[in-house]
């Protein structure tokens, strides 16, 4: 029969094999998430870039874009800003990284322009150091030319979205919307989009709410018209598909609908919400933020 002290013993042993046997694995830190996005400021190319870190500190570079003129390369740079965009390659070659060379960090779109693309890469560079950095994506027939940038994020585990509604940039009626639009998303993308609001038109019936394309409530240029990923779904933004709300007499609304707009919870991420009149003037505007 084994003792107590025979049974730790053994676990110490135990744990010095598998120690040697497999090593240690770095504490390197989290799945990295950056938002790509047009470089020239259009609303062409949009999506994310995923690192997923394996134990010998290489990761799982996966891509879910949309918008690609065709195939390409992506690489990660040592800038830090897409406003300021740096070209230089971040790896680090004594510590194993390999060259971003365009033979392994290729990306394919198909003819639609998405791409689900994903490769094995080692920059030489854990995730902590990956931190901040930026991804770059070149078309594979003008590797000059940056097409498109986003900046490495921890990624973020929760999955809601929440905007403070105000008036609308530029609307001087006599209505003061206020509230919040709360955004929640599943793993299949599509979500639930709750409101709570007041100061609007009394008795509105089926009026409309949206998330758009634009990024700022500052004027009615940037806020731009309906979100959605025409690749893949139609324009869900309808009274038919039931984005809408209902006030009562005292201008108030509360309530939910359900929907998808192709695209998931990065890329809906600082988008702007409008609210609309009963005659579709646009009264109420909030801009989608990470809910802490």
């Amino acid at each position: 029969k084994f003792s107590t002290s025979s049974f730790v013993s053994l676990a110490i042993a135990l744990q010095a094999i598998s120690g040697s046997c497999a090593g240690e694995i770095p504490a390197s830190g989290g799945p990295l998430v950056a938002l790509i996005q047009d470089a020239g400021g259009k609303a062409g190319i949009i999506g994310t870039a995923t690192l997923r870190f394996n134990p010998d500190q290489s990761f799982l570079f996966a891509l879910d874009l949309n918008g690609l003129p065709e195939d390409g390369v992506a690489v990660i740079t040592d800038g830090t800003s897409c406003d300021d965009i740096s070209e230089i390659p971040y790896t680090d070659a004594s510590n194993g990284g390999s060259d971003f060379d365009g033979m392994m960090n290729t990306y394919q779109a198909l003819d639609e322009g998405i791409s689900k693309s994903a490769f094995r890469f080692n920059n030489g560079y854990n995730s902590n150091q990956n931190l901040g950095k930026t991804v770059l994506l070149y078309s594979k027939s003008d590797l000059s030319t940056v097409l498109a940038c986003g900046v490495l994020e921890p990624e973020v585990e929760k999955t809601v979205l929440a905007a403070d509604m105000g008036v609308y940039p530029g609307y001087t009626g006599s209505l003061s919307p206020s509230g919040r639009v709360k955004v929640t998303f599943r793993d299949d993308d599509s979500f639930q989009f709750r409101f709570r609001l007041s100061g609007l038109e009394a008795d509105c019936v089926g009026c409309g709410i949206h998330i758009h394309a634009g990024t700022s409530c500052a004027t009615h240029e940037e806020v731009l018209g309906h979100g959605w990923n025409a690749v893949v779904v139609q324009d869900l933004w309808t009274a038919a598909s039931g984005a809408t709300y209902s006030t009562n007499s005292s201008g108030k609304a509360r309530g939910f609908f359900e929907l998808y707009n192709g695209f998931g919870y990065e890329e809906n991420l600082n988008h702007a919400v409008v609210i609309h009149m009963q005659d579709g003037t646009r009264v109420g505007c909030g801009v989608l933020m990470s809910r802490t």
